[in-house]
């Protein structure tokens, strides 16, 4: 009934679409292959923790040094190949990771994932949106619900996997069958024609790349709009993290309460995605910013004025009621600037990955020199900033 329901009215229902929309409840569904796996790394290939440190950072400054660039030559033209190519580098690093027990090659591996992760899930991103013109925000909450799906599947997978003692080579070998079978299914599918929308006179289809850079850096709504979806980052992952340390160091929670909360949480984001994708066409996508944003703002500060542990997961579900919302509704608006030109908003988007990067020592200060609650205040002001820097105006502008 859940998937139905995501899957339900969705016009371009083809086999491709269906395939790409479901990119990334593959890649979160693949991704537990690397974190979860992180033990049997350890074990196996006799890896020490700096090395292991080591080998996420190489991947992180290779993807911001690589994507923006693949982004900004993919942009013109379909997206076929680069979709491919994308999933094939995918392919070959978890091979490559899986096969070999040196470290230098490790790195290799996991470098590799981070170009051919832009190319093969975000462009599998930017070609749904480009399928379904005017209708962004469904597609990217209908996205955004099943990369949930994988997210919460995946630590099972995982597990199950070990289960058969298959290890990490195992792992890896079944990672790389199923970006090779998304490969070759995106491979025999044909791409449609893109939907190109122009108004600015001086952004032709014929006109240079460097020119379109160039009016998509000067729209300051479209930039606007790329920042509140980057900071969406301040409510994901890293704030459940310094959640759980709340709980553990502060209000002394059990392990058991702390996934408890958890689990409260992510039914919370389930929800409120259910709940956004149902009330698309009958609410302006901008007025159901500004409510997700307030839901997320109470549930915020419901957290951080709990002293009571029964409180913490209703104020974490109202909190993840809303905050699961607003990254589909504000990476839609961006898309929505660039009509048929997704992989310039790639491209945009792509440059604030340092801020990602920086963010989580950033975050890690603040609590050593402040405490955890401190942290959790700062990541939790997110939602002032989508009130505060959302466009006021309901109308989408195109050009």
């Amino acid at each position: 009934m859940f998937l139905h329901s995501i899957f339900k009215g969705f016009k371009q229902s083809s086999p491709l679409n269906l395939l790409l929309i479901n990119m990334g409840l593959l890649d979160e569904l693949i991704s537990g292959v690397l974190f979860i796996g992180l033990p049997l790394l350890h074990t196996q290939l006799g890896l020490t923790y700096e090395q292991i440190g080591l080998i996420f950072s190489v991947s992180a400054i290779v993807g911001i040094i690589l994507e923006p660039p693949l982004y900004l030559f993919s942009y013109r033209g379909s997206k076929h190949r680069w979709i491919v190519a994308g999933l094939l580098g995918m392919t070959c690093a978890f091979v490559l990771a899986g096969s070999t027990s040196s470290f230098v090659f490790l790195v290799v591996a996991f470098a590799l994932t981070s170009p051919a992760g832009a190319m093969g899930i975000g462009l599998s991103q930017a070609a749904s949106i480009d399928s379904a013109p005017g209708a962004s925000v469904r597609v990217m909450t209908r996205w955004t619900m099943l990369s949930s799906v994988g997210d919460f599947l995946s630590p099972l997978a995982v597990t199950a996997i070990i289960s058969f003692g298959l290890g990490w080579r195992g792992l890896c070998w079944i990672a790389a069958g199923c970006w090779l079978a998304a490969a070759v299914g995106v491979w025999l599918s044909r791409f449609p024609q893109r939907h190109t929308a122009y108004s600015h006179k001086d952004d032709k289809p014929d006109g240079s790349m460097w020119a379109a850079l160039r009016l998509a850096l000067r729209d300051t709504v479209l930039l606007r709009w790329t920042i509140l979806s980057m900071l969406t980052t301040m409510l994901d992952e890293i704030f459940l993290s310094f959640l759980v340390l709340y709980l553990r160091d502060v209000l002394h929670a059990s392990p058991l309460e702390s996934g408890l909360t958890v689990g409260v949480g992510m039914a919370g984001g389930f929800l409120g995605l259910f709940v956004l994708d149902r009330l698309l066409g009958r609410i302006t996508p901008l007025r159901l910013l500004q409510v997700a944003s307030l839901l997320a703002l109470i549930g915020v500060t419901g957290l951080l004025l709990a002293r009571s542990l029964w409180l913490v997961p209703l104020a974490f579900f109202i909190m993840s009621l809303g905050g699961a919302c607003l990254y589909p509704i504000v990476d839609a608006q961006a898309y929505a600037r660039l009509p048929g030109r997704s992989g310039m908003k790639s491209f945009i988007s792509s440059l604030g990955q340092p801020f990602e990067m920086v963010l989580p020592a950033v975050v890690g200060f603040v609590a050593g020199r402040f405490g955890l609650l401190a942290s959790l205040a700062l990541l939790g002001s997110a939602p002032i900033f989508f009130l505060l820097l959302a466009p006021r105006n309901d109308k989408i502008l195109q050009f």
